[in-house]
């Protein structure tokens, strides 16, 4: 299949606006040294943007290294969280021989390890099967932060060990500086930016690596934990790669440049590309429910007086993807017919027209967010069609029931849904105009009634900081997280409480300009 060799720009109001200055700068600022600006509150240390409050390399002053039971806060090395202080050092009781349960409890030569079984630290002759010895401790490599993959290998502070390889709680895509940042809890440094070899703005985290969707230039990054997959970038042809989704093995991918979702195996190399229905469909979101995926077709303009074409699902028939991943002849995925949207009776307002934009699967039912978008040029000619004209939607796909549609109306609160997001049984939409802040400002807005196949019911909504365009979201641990899409920020909040940090925090560095594309959180 022969990807299609033009394509029409797209015009996402969410993300038109760092697409375009990012567009430009790619020419105009072509043969210039980049110039690396570094957020409030962070210092240049040899090329990279770090806290001197936190960073445990440069605590204080660049090159000033915390020691390996050593935490940075306030500028100062201290004792890591979990590490108690004997005779002024820091000490792990936990897995020091010399202090083991206590301070200057000392392993005995009967019994020189120190091991821990149920929350109690105490010396054994031997470990238990499953652990190893590891500077005179038991251990587990898979899980243990001080000795993780093997003995001596420490992760840092807001690092966690997974399956053997040191992981940072959250992941953040840098646009403009062209990497991914990991991040703690409390958005902090936790770890050297990862590079891209493009500008990423959308990330998928499965069992084996990263994935980071380059819309310019277009390709997928894969970013492994460890050794099982090689780091590389799948360049794909277009300059628009909208979202991806790691599924049974697979990554799917919306090409957005030249209209088809791609199918990557797990090390990056294209399996399979399926060309998408209607004229400019614009693919966006990914979901997967059963054998089926489906895609949320933004769609485009056809200019000023012409209703833009392409607002619709697309369905791709996924049940031939275990024997394509297996080396079969098959084909990965094959399109069938697409959900029309503006069918739907109150899919959009009177003066506007629904925009689908992300999707996300919940038991036998698939979300996806409708922009509700009337016709105005936001970007001198290259954007129209990109002005609310009221309050946004939310389709919900039953595919228990033949894949019927209704309509959820999600309330004046919210004239330009993106992304979503789920928090137990309450669905998180953001709600952001980009360049129309006094018809919608920025807004988070729960539904809840999700689980269980329970009606959908929206609640009040939680107002972002003035300024602030929510972008996109992730729930990690009890806190929820959103890009902003005017910014290198990531905005913290607390579901339960229905209340959000202030101020947001600056977590992407300004390179010309900056925005925090996508937020994941680690698996």
């Amino acid at each position: 299949m022969t990807p299609l060799a033009l394509r029409t720009l797209s015009f996402n109001p969410r993300r038109a606006a760092a697409a375009a200055i990012a567009l430009t700068l790619a020419f105009t600022l072509a043969g210039c040294d980049e110039e690396l600006v570094c957020p409030a509150g962070e210092t240049d240390c040899r090329g990279r943007c770090v806290s001197l409050l936190a960073d445990e390399a440069n605590c204080g002053a660049c090159g000033s290294a915390c020691g390996p039971l050593e935490a940075c806060g306030g500028g100062v090395c201290g004792c890591a969280r979990g590490v108690a202080t004997c005779d002024g050092a820091c000490t792990d009781l936990a897995r020091d021989p010399a202090s083991c349960g206590a301070c200057g409890a000392a392993c005995l030569s009967t019994a020189p390890l120190c091991a821990t079984a149920e929350g109690v630290s105490s010396c054994a002759a031997s470990c238990e099967p499953g652990l190893s010895a590891c500077a005179g401790a038991c251990v587990d490599p898979a899980s243990d932060r001080y000795h993780c993959g093997a003995c001596g290998r420490a992760c840092a502070d807001g690092e966690s060990c997974r399956d053997g390889a040191c992981r940072p709680e959250i992941y953040v895509a840098c646009y403009a500086s062209g990497d991914v940042r990991p991040v703690n809890a409390a958005l902090e440094d936790a770890g050297l930016p990862v590079p891209t070899s493009g500008s990423p703005q959308a990330l998928a985290v499965s069992g084996l690596a990263i994935y980071a969707a380059n819309g310019f230039p277009a390709g997928v990054a894969v970013l492994p934990f460890g050794p099982q997959l090689a780091p590389r970038v799948t360049v794909l042809p277009g300059d628009d790669v909208q979202d991806l989704l790691a599924h049974s093995g697979a990554v799917l991918v919306s090409n957005s440049g030249v209209e088809t979702v791609v199918v990557l195996d797990a090390s990056g190399d294209v399996l399979d590309e399926v060309a998408l229905p209607g004229e400019q469909p614009n693919p966006h979101g990914l979901a997967v429910a059963g054998d089926t995926a489906y895609v949320a077709l933004f769609g485009r303009s056809l200019g000023e007086g012409v209703a833009p074409t392409g607002q619709a699902v697309a369905r791709l028939d996924l049940s031939g993807l275990p024997a394509c991943l297996a080396g079969g002849a098959g084909p990965c995925a094959v399109a069938g017919d697409p959900i029309d949207l503006r069918a739907v009776a109150g899919s959009a307002p009177a003066g506007g027209e629904p925009f689908p934009s992300r999707a996300l699967t919940i038991g036998t039912r698939v979300f996806v967010t409708l922009s509700s978008l009337s016709y105005a040029d936001c970007g001198g000619g290259f954007f129209d069609w990109c002005k609310p004209a009221g309050s946004g939607r939310l389709a919900v796909i039953d595919t228990a029931a033949n894949d019927a549609v209704s309509i959820v109306d999600l309330g004046p609160s919210c004239g330009n849904p993106g992304d979503l997001a789920l928090d137990g049984d309450t669905l998180w939409i953001s709600c952001g105009s980009f360049g129309f802040p006094d018809l919608a400002p920025g807004a988070l807005v729960p539904v809840g009634g999700i689980g269980a196949g329970g009606t959908p019911s929206v609640g009040a909504p939680l107002a972002t900081p003035a300024g602030f365009v929510p972008g996109n979201l992730a729930f990690c641990g009890a806190s929820g997280y959103v890009t902003d899409q005017a910014s290198g920020a990531v905005l913290r909040f607390d579901p339960a409480a229905r209340r959000a940090d202030a101020p947001p925090v600056t977590v992407c560095p300004t390179v010309y300009f900056a925005w925090a594309a996508d937020v994941e959180c680690a698996e």
